[in-house]
């Protein structure tokens, strides 16, 4: 049943930053990231509202220790309001997970998806940060919800496919009109050299054919630890917080905390954000027949 009458539109919180984890493909640790930096914003006193949006490949609850009742799937079917659809982690992020598995897709009228997107505006307001894990590669979805982005961190491994595979995100990100600000976060290497290294063959390969560079957000190594977390359903900065992973992810967090201190992004975080956000919530997992 629609309501008989629209409530004035909710805006955003302009003290709200906003920032997606993407990557050109899986399998380089983009989680991890996602979830030890949001843990790590905690740790600096901040309130952090950590979003799966990873359909194909959801697992913030395994990493971060958390087994969840409602997504934001069941908020649309009418099942449960948004504040019970977050989870809270001792020490960590709040987290609202997109879907729990495959259902019917939902069918939502225009005015219904508004107020779901004024539902999300309006709880988000009560955080600092908004960090997005989003679905690797360079399909529709992933790009549509980078687009809407404030500031997108690309994770990039030190192999050949990763590092091509960045390019591509980067390249794209770049071709629109208000492109989001693009930083790089260099993960699983041996040091911080081979980080440096990496960072600058891509910068280079960027500078010649996009006649652009990006920053380093961040430079995360490797360590055998980062595998004992997951496999404990723990964040390794809690888990391992002297680990060399646990320090980078810090650095990291006080990196973008600088950089959201020094500037204002070009682009703002709007409703088209949330509106991906719920898009992600109606279509849920898909069929069978999309996985």
């Amino acid at each position: 049943m629609e309501p008989k009458e629209q409530t004035a539109e909710a805006t955003v919180s302009r003290q709200l930053r906003c920032l997606a984890i993407g990557s050109g493909k899986g399998g380089v640790g983009k989680t991890v990231i996602s979830v030890g930096l949001s843990v790590a914003l905690v740790e600096m006193g901040y309130r952090v509202l950590l979003f799966d949006a990873d359909l194909g490949l959801a697992n913030v609850d395994l990493q971060i220790g958390i087994d969840p009742v409602f997504t934001l799937q069941d908020v649309v079917y009418g099942e449960c309001p948004l504040e019970q659809a977050v989870a809270s982690v001792p020490g960590g992020p709040d987290v609202l997970a997109a879907s729990s598995g495959a259902r019917e897709m939902a069918t939502m009228s225009e005015s219904r998806r508004e107020m779901l997107v004024d539902d999300l505006i309006r709880f988000s307001a009560g955080y600092d940060f908004l960090i997005i894990d989003t679905e690797a590669g360079i399909g529709a979805g992933a790009i549509a919800f980078l687009q809407a982005m404030p500031q997108v961190n690309v994770v990039v491994a030190n192999e050949p496919t990763s590092v091509m595979d960045a390019y591509s995100l980067i390249k794209i990100l770049s071709a629109e009109p208000v492109p989001p600000e693009i930083r790089l976060v260099v993960n699983s290497v041996k040091t911080e050299e081979e980080g440096q290294r990496l960072a600058m063959r891509l910068n280079e390969t960027m500078k010649r054919f996009l006649g652009r560079t990006i920053e380093i957000a961040g430079i995360v190594l490797y360590d055998s630890v980062v595998g004992d977390a997951i496999r404990a359903r723990r964040s390794v900065v809690h888990f391992a917080p002297q680990s060399a992973p646990a320090i980078g992810l810090r650095h990291l967090a006080h990196s973008i905390v600088s950089s959201n201190k020094a500037r204002d992004f070009g682009k703002p975080m709007d409703r088209s954000a949330f509106g991906n956000m719920a898009t992600v919530g109606q279509s849920g997992a898909g069929s069978e027949d999309e996985k």
